[in-house]
């Protein structure tokens, strides 16, 4: 029995050998992800798309993340390696999943999906099969006549790990699509990358309830991770303080690990070099620095990407304070032009119009050298509009459309200062709503907020208690 609306209850733990199995309820329906998948069957009635599971923990990872993709049209956060074939010819949606998965010379029990008529039921999928199931599937069905399989891609360029000429030995899609390939070398592969971007654009009403939470989770570890920057801090110190932010206003954690990037670090083509770097590039901050606060909550199987920019010394510098405030009134004028039906495009031109309208009242060397960066040809290539949902971080649709929730992020350098601004906002048909509410945008609102923070931390610290008895 599945009535329609049934919350759908997935099991995440582990063998119940070691300790009862942990068991999550979203506030999305089983009805609904079965909406999503028959969404994406009506845009390939040629073929089948076959969306396969994160195959385990990634070290990356605090703990075990499923696959974006696979988490959208199924909402289960288990299942390692099991696959999701959508048959858009038959409307039929059927799951192969694994044997138990392995850890540390144990067989996990309890984390992939039992099989059988009434699993599938409870998800409101056709079957549930062993995986071995899988290729006589596909054999049949292209032997039905069904012409294509399809596969979803990377958002970037995935890294591959071996040079030219050798199989790849990375890149999760690159690998899935080349072994579809490989067992059925006269079946076109092709990408359904653009239907699921589509889909996953504009959100439902239970998304924007998970996405409106984690915004303001991510909007409190914000605030407290302020407390943390300060002369001779550790940039290390203040992730720390926002991942346990995460935690303590009831998140899993961060939802990607928190960019606290000082003075140099700031700068986007340095910041890059994080992902390749032991330690994160950390360093110790210095008075007269600015610093990317760029961090979001996970919650509820969604992200959040929120951030701001601050002085590590609590106190902006004359010529840091107006280029500052002179990106917050571009942010604003932008950001009242979102709506639905309105281009990324007009976003940017409005915020471009009021650099520009701006620019003769600058006072200091350095705003007047920001605006003369911003209005250059390239001044804005960095400054992006996307997509917040699962991931944190999805491409977004050119034209905005109500119901998504979108992270306007300009970035800029100008000297030695690099400046960036994140805000998750919903999209509606007549403007927009700021999910990630509350936070400071002028450099006094940042200042006065870094100072509140900095004076709760210094309280905590001397709170009764905490010291040796």
């Amino acid at each position: 029995m599945n009535p329609a609306g049934a919350r759908l209850r997935i099991t995440i733990g582990l063998s119940a050998f070691f300790f009862p199995a942990l068991v999550t309820s979203q506030d999305i329906t089983a009805s609904e992800y079965a909406a999503r998948r028959r969404a994406l069957m009506e845009r390939m009635p040629d073929g089948i798309g076959l969306i396969h599971a994160a195959s385990g923990k990634l070290q990356s990872e605090p703990s075990f993340v499923q696959a974006a993709t696979f988490f959208y049209f199924t909402g289960d956060f288990a299942s390692p390696s099991a696959i999701l074939a959508l048959d858009g010819a038959a409307k039929q949606a059927h799951l192969f999943v694994p044997p138990a998965p392995n850890a540390f010379g144990f067989d996990v029990e309890g984390v992939v999906a039992e099989i059988g008529a009434q699993s599938a039921a409870r998800r409101e999928l056709t079957s549930v099969q062993p995986w071995d199931s899988l290729l006589p599937f596909l054999r049949r069905r292209l032997g039905d006549g069904v012409t294509t399989l399809y596969v979803d891609e990377s958002r970037w360029r995935e890294a591959l790990g071996v040079p030219s000429g050798l199989d790849p030995v990375g890149g999760s899609q690159e690998l899935w699509r080349r072994s579809l390939t490989r067992a059925f070398p006269a079946t076109p592969v092709k990408s359904m990358a653009a239907a699921i971007r589509e889909l996953r654009f504009v959100k439902s009403p239970a998304e924007v309830t998970i996405l409106r939470d984690n915004a303001r989770t991510t909007a409190t570890a914000l605030r407290s991770g302020l407390g943390a920057v300060r002369p001779g801090g550790r940039q290390r110190m203040a992730e720390m303080r926002v991942a346990a932010a995460c935690v303590e206003a009831g998140a899993v954690g961060p939802s990607f690990w928190p960019w606290m990037m000082s003075g140099p670090n700031a700068h986007v083509k340095q910041l890059v070099h994080a992902d390749f770097s032991y330690t994160q590039l950390d360093r110790l901050m210095r008075a007269g620095e600015l610093v990317r606060v760029d961090i979001g909550c996970a919650k509820h199987g969604y992200g959040a990407d929120v951030g701001r920019t601050v002085p590590v010394s609590g106190r902006f510098t004359a010529g840091q304070a107006e280029t500052w405030n002179l990106l917050i009134a571009a942010y604003r004028v932008g950001m009242a032009r979102m709506k639905g039906g309105v281009a990324r495009t007009d976003v940017l031109a409005a915020s471009r119009a009021e650099i520009a309208r701006l620019q003769a009242t600058l006072t200091t060397a350095q705003g007047r050298r920001a605006a003369q960066r911003l209005l250059a040809p390239d001044g804005m290539a960095d400054w992006s509009i996307h997509s917040v949902g699962v991931d944190s971080g999805e491409s977004a649709l050119p034209i905005l459309a109500a119901g998504a929730v979108v992270a306007f992020e300009p970035i800029f350098s100008v000297d030695d200062d690099a400046f960036y601004l994140e805000d998750m906002i919903l999209i509606t048909e007549t403007g927009y709503e700021v999910l990630s509410a509350g936070l400071p945008y002028t450099a006094k609102e940042i200042e006065t907020a870094m100072a509140a923070a900095r004076g709760s931390r210094a309280g905590k610290a001397a709170a009764p208690g905490d010291g040796a008895r």
